[in-house]
């Protein structure tokens, strides 16, 4: 198994794994209603098929791997990564989610049944945040987050987020998958 940073890079990006979900439970999840006319679009020419619709989805459930990874397709709207969307997405489970902008800032949120567990976002290069925040931040620093000697420019936000979350959290996607044809959707959820 590759990386996700292999699939993603350090574009604009957003992608939220969620444990144990197959690809008809997300989908419930995300309130699709119309599954049999989930067409399938790679990672390079989705936004150009279906427009910057700044909902769509791909969608990449290995099977026997417990995650099921939600691409955006405009990452820089990060759809995934909002609290409504990351609450349904996390009832009776959890959910790991980075959003990351071009030369802006990354984002990272753990959830479980709905509630944020810990949340962090690395333009204030402060650890992360809520009730149960070290394992992320855990994470982050074995990535290479928060040294005292730290400037932006030694830690690559958006790769060092996605580290740590593979590693803690035993995420691994096949990154020739990952970018090939996937289920897409429109997510019809609320977001406010």
């Amino acid at each position: 198994m590759g990386s996700l940073f292999e699939a993603l890079g350090s574009e604009e990006f957003c992608v939220t794994a969620v444990r144990g979900l197959a690809l008809q439970e997300v989908l419930d999840r995300l309130g699709v209603v119309d599954r049999g006319n989930v067409l399938e679009y790679r990672m390079d020419n989705a936004a150009e098929s279906l427009g910057l619709d700044d909902r769509s989805v791909r969608l990449y459930c290995p099977s026997g791997s417990g995650w099921a990874y939600l691409f955006d397709v405009n990452g820089q709207t990060g759809v995934t990564h909002k609290i409504p969307v990351l609450k349904r997405l996390s009832a009776g489970t959890e959910a790991v989610s980075v959003w990351s902008l071009i030369g802006s800032t990354t984002r990272i949120a753990q959830v479980r049944d709905g509630e944020i567990l810990a949340a962090c976002s690395t333009w204030m290069f402060t650890p992360a945040s809520g009730p149960e925040p070290d394992r992320l931040n855990r994470a982050l620093e074995k990535a290479g987050f928060f040294q005292e000697n730290e400037t932006e420019d030694e830690v690559d936000d958006a790769r060092a987020a996605l580290d740590a979350v593979e590693s803690e959290f035993g995420l691994a996607v096949e990154p020739k998958v990952a970018v090939g044809p996937l289920p897409t959707v429109i997510v019809p959820v609320r977001l406010d």
